[in-house]
């Protein structure tokens, strides 16, 4: 161990330093305490308890930043839980305060040697921050799109599954409930004490999980059997059976049964049949009276067609000299407004797959004071602020890579191309100095010192805060100027 005072290398658990007489033993219980906190977050982090792990290792660094053990384990809890961002934040920390023999190299090393990991990473932060983004401004199925794609590259990003099982929640339906509770039921998992997870787990506690309903059911045969055994307890078949008797036949129930006969056929003339009849003509007539209603109403309904008819015959010739107009007629440019409109939603599917540079060429096809439609113009101004300065910035680079011969251009420069690229990141974006730098001296190299001085100038009078007003001073004084 060092000297806090003088970095003099001192034996383990000697009081005082030798070199400079400075008092140890407070400086040895701080790091003892640093140490405790992080056994007790190696015991945490063994039973899933992150969030409690995650605490320990902070309140250890308070007493000790230098301990690099315990921000090493910070930065693997925090890769575990999808946080990639932080995890490398804590090793390149701990890389710092211990350059040598430091297990934060390995780390690094793992997700920085696979570009296409570390390229996965990127896109998984994009979309996570692309969704939040949507949820704040309250377009929920954008978000919840965007959040099973990063749900789906890395399943243990707990914030991000925490953000998709909210939006589930925030939903009426009960569908979208029971797959918030599956996800929180995934995560809690990866972290048992996650306080978030589990109040949005306290939410959800009137949802069933589905086995509940299976087992349930299969109790059902079991209740209807015991419902029948008493009926099989009250059968007959244990009853006395009466010795047979032969009967002497009689005349007085077939007398019976002729007299019932007859009353009943004068019950049914004299008092029955009237009433049968008076039910018929009452249902005649309620019969005529729905006929007649229903006459007037298929009347009133004809009427009302008729008028729908009419409405709508308008309707259709509107939209057939909309369509016409839409095909037939030109913006300021003399282009079709079909085929603006048709640019607008390429440039519009390109920015959506982040594809800046041929945005930014699909819109300057476009004349935006075509663009009447209130919706199309705010498409056409938010897709151009987003990709036109990231378009200027990316040919900027190019047409420079191509005036000092490097990347693509490595040992050949090619002036011609600099200067069709530079201009074009000016159309894009009239306001980038270094292109306007790079043009200049692209011009300069090619025997134009007129050109070059001009660029220069404008440089040094429109931008005077620009950090390339040096750079075009000095270009001017080799032009003489």
């Amino acid at each position: 161990m060092n000297c806090p005072r003088c970095n003099a290398s001192v034996p383990f658990r000697r009081t005082w330093c030798s070199n400079c007489g400075q008092d140890l033993r407070d400086y040895w219980k701080i790091i003892s305490l640093s140490n405790i906190y992080y056994n007790k977050a190696l015991g945490q982090a063994k039973i899933r308890d992150l969030t409690g792990a995650i605490a320990s290792l902070k309140q250890s660094l308070q007493f000790n930043k230098l301990n690099t053990n315990a921000r090493n384990l910070l930065g693997l809890i925090y890769f575990e839980t999808g946080e990639i961002v932080s995890a490398l934040s804590e090793w390149v920390i701990s890389k710092h305060y211990q350059d040598e023999n430091n297990d934060a190299d390995i780390y690094i090393n793992e997700i920085q040697s696979n570009p296409n990991k570390l390229e996965m990473h990127s896109q998984i932060i994009r979309k996570y921050n692309s969704a939040l983004d949507a949820a704040k401004h309250g377009d929920e199925d954008m978000a919840i799109i965007q959040l099973k794609k990063v749900t789906s590259q890395n399943p243990k990003f707990i914030r991000a599954n925490q953000l998709l099982a909210l939006l589930y929640m925030m939903s009426d339906k009960k569908d979208n409930r029971t797959k918030a509770l599956k996800i929180l039921n995934n995560i809690i998992k990866i972290d048992v004490t996650n306080t978030t997870t589990l109040a949005y787990l306290q939410e959800l506690s009137d949802i069933r999980p589905k086995t509940e309903h299976f087992s349930v059911k299969a109790e059902e045969p079991k209740t209807s059997t015991r419902k029948t055994l008493p009926r099989l307890e009250e059968s007959d078949q244990y009853k006395t059976i009466t010795p047979y008797k032969e009967e002497k036949p009689s005349v007085l129930p077939f007398l019976n049964v002729i007299i019932g006969i007859i009353t009943g056929l004068a019950v049914m003339y004299f008092l029955i049949m009237p009433h049968m009849k008076s039910s018929e003509a009452g249902n005649a007539n309620n019969d005529f009276k729905k006929y007649s209603e229903n006459q007037a109403a298929a009347d009133s309904d004809l009427t009302a067609l008729k008028s729908q008819n009419e409405t709508l015959q308008a309707r259709i010739k509107n939209l057939q000299d909309e369509i016409e107009e839409l095909q037939g007629g030109e913006d300021a440019k003399g282009g079709n407004l079909l085929e603006t409109y048709e640019k607008l939603l390429k440039a519009a599917n390109l920015f959506l797959n982040e594809d800046m540079e041929k945005a930014a060429r699909s819109l300057k096809e476009i004349d935006s004071q075509g663009i009447e439609n209130d919706s199309a113009k705010k498409i056409y101004n938010k897709v151009a602020e987003a990709s036109f300065e990231k378009a200027s910035e990316s040919l900027y680079i190019q047409g420079r890579d191509a005036y000092n011969g490097e990347n693509e251009y490595a040992g050949a420069k090619d002036y011609a191309k600099a200067k069709k690229l530079l201009k074009e990141a000016l159309g894009y974006n009239p306001d980038n100095t270094d292109a306007m730098y790079f043009l200049g001296r692209t011009y300069q190299q090619t025997s134009k010192p007129e050109k070059a001085r001009e660029y220069y100038e404008k440089i040094i009078n429109d931008y005077p805060g620009s950090p390339r007003v040096a750079d075009a001073n000095s270009r001017l004084r080799e032009l003489g100027g």
